[in-house]
């Protein structure tokens, strides 16, 4: 985040007020009393912050993190062009090779998570959840599992590198770790992770991957385009779209500014595309941006108020003692913390205190790693796992429980085994 050039602190009363005000409407997001949905609540935590001078309107235009919001929208514009271009229908003609039902569950795993490693989780979450269903749907498998390990799998392939995920592309901006070098370091964390939630799954659901009656017929709109003959315009989109993706990899590789390369790639599908981008624009989570930006004022309003600071120095405090006390106690706070508030959130807040700590570069890591996983313990941890349990409706019902049974111990077991293998790598 930006450092705002006064010191006076202003206003902590009111700054914390609003910052608990604005939090409780994003944390309960269905609240009856102002049902204004997690974008417009962060939004309004803005402009109160602006209202009440806890940040003036120029310093709420500094506070935002622009390196970010453009990251995100590069990768958002280069992921949409993929989508419809038919790259993930591509894929699942793959999947449909595969016939025994855990392998099949393996592929699907490791497709989303790596996908989301590249693209960010939630839309291939969005585009692989019909997918999922279509294919299970011809193979006569329980969804129920498949989608439950797609979830978990996208937020642990997004924990492999600084693109994976909004929080890591903070992380990535502030920290100023490097893009190579961060994955390098994050590789063997999301092996073990993966290879822990596929276990657990076979545990839980080796048993139950196929039907035993016929399931029932699929919506005659939810026949994907996957079994059409590959139009030559839409290969064209691909190509162009999977150019673009090398480009924008290859500044992150050697570099350059992630923003810039995202934006970079965005520009490539846009312009070889040679038509008005206003389809792919339209289809662009816009109030995920909006989230974000308000969210760097709320945030950033603590910081001129004095609070980020006090909470600050009260982590330092509980995270004192030897390093490996303070990693476990580092780690269990990140959990904690991000279920409560939410991982990008606790991310910004938690990012005041890590350049204060002793080997910096471990608690980033850790930081970009727990946050990240901590969205496996509950089907509200994170916007992946709700993307899947409402696309697939009633076609799959996901109960809390169902998805807690399996993400509380997943989670747990990730994070402890990734943790181990950080702190004996850094």
């Amino acid at each position: 985040m930006t450092e705002i050039a006064e010191t006076t602190f202003r206003h902590p009363l009111a700054a914390a007020i609003i910052f608990v005000f604005t939090f409780i409407l994003i944390s309960f997001r269905r609240l009856s009393i102002l049902p204004i949905g997690r974008p417009s609540s962060a939004l309004l935590g803005a402009v109160l912050m602006v209202a009440f001078g806890v940040v003036t309107p120029k310093e709420a235009y500094e506070l935002v993190n622009w390196d970010t919001i453009c990251l995100l929208l590069g990768m958002m514009i280069v992921a949409e062009h993929l989508r419809s271009a038919g790259l993930f229908e591509k894929i699942t003609t793959k999947l449909e090779a595969f016939d025994k039902p855990f392998v099949l569950l393996v592929v699907v795993a490791f497709s989303a998570a790596i996908l989301s490693s590249i693209l960010v989780n939630d839309p291939v979450c969005v585009v692989f959840t019909p997918l999922v269903l279509l294919l299970c749907h011809k193979k006569h498998l329980n969804p129920l599992p498949y989608l439950i390990v797609l979830a978990t799998s996208s937020n642990i392939g997004s924990s492999l590198t600084l693109t994976g995920n909004p929080q890591n592309m903070i992380i990535g901006n502030v920290s100023k770790l490097g893009f190579l070098h961060f994955l390098k370091l994050m590789l063997l964390p999301f092996l073990a992770g993966m290879a822990i939630n596929l276990g657990l799954a076979w545990l839980f659901y080796g048993k139950k991957l196929t039907l035993d009656s016929a399931p029932a017929e699929i919506k005659a709109a939810d026949a994907l385009v996957s079994n059409e003959e590959d139009h030559p315009l839409k290969t064209r989109r691909l190509r162009i779209g999977i150019f673009g993706l090398i480009v924008t990899c290859l500044g992150f590789i050697t570099g350059c500014s992630m923003a810039f390369s995202a934006l970079a790639g965005a520009v490539i599908v846009i312009t070889f595309h040679r038509k008005d981008p206003g389809e792919i624009l339209a289809k662009l989570d816009w109030s995920l941006l909006m989230f974000f930006s308000a969210l760097f004022v709320v945030i950033g309003g603590l910081q001129t108020s004095g609070l980020a600071n006090a909470i600050a120095q009260w982590s330092l405090k509980l995270i004192s003692g030897e390093l490996t006390r303070q990693i476990w106690i580092f780690s269990g706070v990140t959990l904690v913390g991000s279920n409560l508030l939410s991982n990008v959130p606790f991310v910004l807040l938690a990012s005041h205190s890590v350049p204060s700590l002793n080997n910096p570069e471990l608690f980033w890591c850790l930081l970009a790693f727990v946050s990240t996983i901590a969205g496996n313990l509950t089907i509200f941890g994170s916007v992946a796992n709700m993307i899947v349990a409402e696309t697939a409706g009633d076609r799959c019902k996901i109960s809390f429980w169902e998805f807690a049974r399996f993400g509380i111990p997943s989670t747990l077991l990730c994070i402890s085994i990734g943790v181990l293998i950080l702190s004996f790598i850094l």
